[in-house]
């Protein structure tokens, strides 16, 4: 018996092409993820409510409050977001 694979196979993103995203939307280059990059990263990896998962990953990663995900937060960050299972393809 064949195996079937279909042609819409998805593959979860790792934690580091999670990573790979969020770095690339630091428009500014400061090290530093704010509402609005974070927004556009969600909305690259094809979210369906961008604003709200920028508010849940705030509340997951900001540990020192200070508005911004720092590269120190980012993996906080991705550890919360690789189970929301964005995937390839």
């Amino acid at each position: 018996m064949p195996y079937f694979v279909p042609k819409s196979a998805s593959v979860p993103l790792t934690t580091g092409q999670l990573k790979e995203v969020f770095k690339k939307n630091d428009a500014d280059g400061d090290g530093r993820l704010t509402k609005q990059e974070l927004k556009k990263a969600f909305e690259q990896l094809g979210s369906r409510n961008p604003n709200w998962r920028v508010h849940r990953a705030f509340r997951h990663a900001d540990n020192n409050k200070d508005g911004s995900i720092s590269l120190e937060e980012l993996d906080e960050l991705v550890k919360n977001v690789v189970n929301l299972g964005y995937c390839i393809g």
